[in-house]
Parts: C-alpha cells; structure tokens; sequence
C-alpha cells in the first residue's frame, strides 16, 4: 500500500475525531458560559467585583488567537487542538475559582470539627505526620511541599505528550474528567466548608497559609474584590488537588509518562495532608470524586474513544 492510498483510508477516521472535537469544544464552551453567567449573577447579588490582570487576559486571548491562526491561517490541527484545549482549561479553571470564592461567601458553619473527628475515628493522628515532617525532618516537610506545587506542570507536560502523542482522545477525556470533578467539588465546598487542618490545629504560622487570608476574608465579607492574579485555591473539603492527582495517573496511562507519574501522584495526594493542610478526611472525600465524574461521563456519553477506567 503506497502513502497515498493510506492517507484515503486513514482520513475518514481523522475527520470524525476532528469533527467530534469540535463537537466536544462547543459544549464545553457552553458550560463555561453557563458557569460565566451564574458567577456573574453571584458577584452582582454579593456586591463584589473582580480585577483579571494583564497576564490572564493576554494568556487567554493570545491562546484563542493561536487557535485561530493554526485552524483559518496556517491549517495544523495539532497546535489548533493544543491551543483551544488550553484557552478553554485557563477560562475554566479562573471562572471555577470565582465560583469557589462565591461558595465560601455563603459563610456556612464550618465542618472542622467533624472532619477531625472522622481522622480521630480511624486512628489518623494529622498533628503526630505534621510535626515528623515539618519539624522533625524539614527536608521531608521541603520536598513533600515541592511535589505538592507539581500540579499545573505536570497537567501541561500531559497535554504535550497526549497531543504529541496524537491521543486526542485522551486529551479531551482529561479535560472532561478535570471539568466534571471540579464541578463536583465546588458545591460540596458551600455546603460543608472548612478552614483546613493548619488553622484547626493551630499551625498555620509555621506553613505558607497561602489560602487562609483569602478565605477568611471572602467569608468576612470583608473582600469586595476578587483579584485574579493573586487568587489560590481556597477549597479544602474535599481536596481537588488529590483528585487531580488521581485524574493524572488515569490520563497519563499508555504513555511513557505513567511510570513517573503514578509514584509522583501518589506521593502529592500523601504531600496534601502536609502541604496543603489538609485532613485525611478531604484527601478520601476528594478521590472518591473522581470515580463520580467517570460515571457521570460514562452516562452522558460525552467522551469518546476507549472507555474510562474506573479507578
């Protein structure tokens, strides 16, 4: 078979997994409008603002411009598909953080003292772990919070591997799975809110507390603007970032990225107790979510390709 006639055979298959790409790319840009609007509804019923910046907003067009350069100008799919999926993640990612401002502003009582009680009831000791690798062993305490900090390059590395890679399948299903977990655990966040095991044990001045002053300010009402080019992640039950950790060992699998990225990821869901401050409680809530977003994938059908694993 010479080129010609394999490129015939194999075009039709290339023009479906574009075509339900696009398909795919419009939902997904529907539900960020529709989030968009209930944030927007939300701000202007609580009476605050936001400030973008510079960065977000030059990130965000300069990737929807790249998007149109590689799909009307110079035609390469590859770097259309890795543009849009990128501008739609960064637009997704900032208007979910709004929304988890917006949720930790209902100032519902806080559930600490439940989650510590649920770690006392199956004998975790959180302040014994936190006191071994801050102070005991600082350096344990320093690489645990470096692996933590991983996340956002590890999801970028992915991406260029899976496009690379030509796993356009892949790479939609991880961002459907990022998306549908992140959509889980925000309203989980209103209802039981928590301040997180640095501030419930008494710790925070020997961490970063790089979420507290957000938090308590946004719940005082005493935040009217939300800036988001200082603005972290604020939510600590349950804990994303031991879904996304999960959600990158799945999404990483039959790439040679797995057998790095399955003990990394399994050592920044242990970091998250440390690092991130949070209980063990948060850690088993915020895995347990990921296999919901799987089903709720797999009932709406709305990746294609091969199955998802359910973890």
């Amino acid at each position: 078979m010479n080129y010609s006639e394999c490129v015939e055979q194999k075009a039709p298959s290339l023009v479906r997994a574009h075509g339900q790409e696009f398909a795919e790319a419009v939902h997904f840009w529907l539900i960020i409008g529709a989030m968009t609007a209930v944030a927007a509804l939300g701000l202007y019923l609580s009476n605050t603002q936001i400030s973008l910046g510079f960065p977000i907003s030059f990130g965000f067009l300069g990737l929807v411009g790249l998007n149109l350069f590689y799909t009307r100008i110079r035609k390469n799919p590859l770097f259309a598909s890795i543009a849009l999926t990128c501008a739609q993640l960064v637009a997704f990612t900032n208007v979910a953080i709004v929304l988890s401002y917006l949720a930790a502003a209902r100032r519902l009582p806080l559930v600490d003292n439940a989650l510590a009680a649920m770690d006392d009831a199956v004998g975790f000791d959180w302040v014994s772990l936190f006191t071994w690798s801050k102070i005991e062993h600082p350096t344990i305490g320093w690489m645990l919070d470096l692996i933590y900090d991983t996340m956002i390059i590890q999801v970028f590395i992915l991406l260029i591997v899976l496009y690379s890679s030509k796993r356009l399948f892949q790479a939609r299903t991880f961002s459907w799975l990022f998306a549908v977990t992140l959509l889980i655990v925000i309203p989980i966040s209103m209802v039981l809110p928590a301040e997180g095991a640095w501030a419930h044990y008494g710790v925070a001045h020997l961490t970063s507390a790089y979420y507290l002053p957000d938090f308590y300010a946004i719940r005082s009402g005493s935040m009217h603007v939300i800036d988001m080019a200082k603005v972290t992640g604020i939510i600590q039950f349950p804990s994303f970032h031991a879904a996304l950790a999960l959600i990158l060992i799945l999404s990483s699998r039959g790439t040679f990225l797995f057998p790095v990225y399955l003990p990394l990821n399994v050592l920044m869901i242990f970091s998250a107790l440390t690092a991130g401050g949070h209980y063990l409680t948060d850690i088993a809530f915020g895995l347990a979510t990921v296999p919901v977003a799987v089903l709720v994938l797999r009932l709406t059908g709305r990746t294609a390709g091969p199955r998802l694993p359910m973890p």
